[in-house]
């Protein structure tokens, strides 16, 4: 019975899902893990205020988290911003003591006025130690290119597709740790701070690589590429179950 269950969901996980619409969300969006790499620390961008800073002036020598999207995406960097505070907060760190982070905007139209926006996605607490950076189209992909972050820009979209998550990095800008995802575990995002704190790298993380392309607001529905890992998150559990009741009814028999 446990079987023939398993091998139906295992069907279901394979067969098509007609969701997705326009080109494949995957073509030329990923998230390189690029350990030891340095950024451009001479970029300048704008910031939410219209200051002009770098991103050496960004860090300002302290181990800092990266965060790559745009302000005006209402998908997943609606999430990954407020996720990755929530982590830090979690991690009982404090902003501008413990660790600076920058966001940078992929969409070098985005202002001022568009990256206040993502400020107020964040505690107030945190803000001060807190970067929203933008503005620089060349500026960002030389950063984006130091980290492995790979994006597209869709025009009859008039939005990017990209990855979603973080990096870690050193007080010398040099790529220490990754997190992928929208969630973070706050006490691996403490230990990565302080390996970062340390000028120390840290090894390959696992890769759930979500993608800002999954959900479609206008058709409400989910990309093939997001069906098929939540597809994949139910066999898993369901694996898991099964192999829990199967042990389960062994101890009985035994007993």
């Amino acid at each position: 019975m446990i079987a023939r269950a398993l091998l139906l969901v295992w069907l279901a996980a394979m067969a098509p899902a007609h969701a997705h619409m326009g080109p494949h969300p995957e073509a030329g969006v990923a998230f390189d893990q690029h350990i030891g790499a340095a950024i451009p620390l001479d970029a300048r961008f704008t910031d939410a205020h219209g200051a002009v800073a770098s991103l050496r002036e960004a860090i300002a020598g302290q181990p800092t988290v990266l965060v790559l999207g745009y302000a005006q995406c209402h998908e997943l960097c609606a999430t990954t911003v407020p996720g990755v505070a929530e982590a830090l907060d979690g991690a009982r760190l404090v902003a501008d003591r413990d660790y600076r982070a920058m966001f940078v905007s992929i969409d070098a139209r985005e202002d001022a006025r568009a990256l206040a926006d993502v400020v107020s996605r964040l505690p107030a607490a945190d803000r001060r130690g807190w970067r929203i950076l933008g503005g620089n189209d060349a500026g960002v992909r030389r950063l984006a290119q130091a980290v492995g972050f790979r994006y597209r820009y869709e025009p009859e979209r008039d939005a990017f597709a990209h990855p979603a998550g973080f990096v870690v990095l050193t007080a010398q800008g040099v790529v220490s740790r990754y997190f992928f995802g929208v969630r973070f575990d706050p006490e691996e995002v403490r230990r990565a701070i302080g390996d970062a704190r340390q000028g120390n790298t840290g090894s390959l993380s696992d890769r759930l690589l979500l993608l800002c392309y999954h959900f479609d607001p206008l058709t409400g529905r989910y990309s093939e590429t997001i069906v098929g890992v939540l597809r994949a998150l139910g066999i898993a559990s369901l694996l898991a179950a099964a192999l829990v009741f199967a042990r389960s009814r062994k101890r009985r028999a035994a007993a």
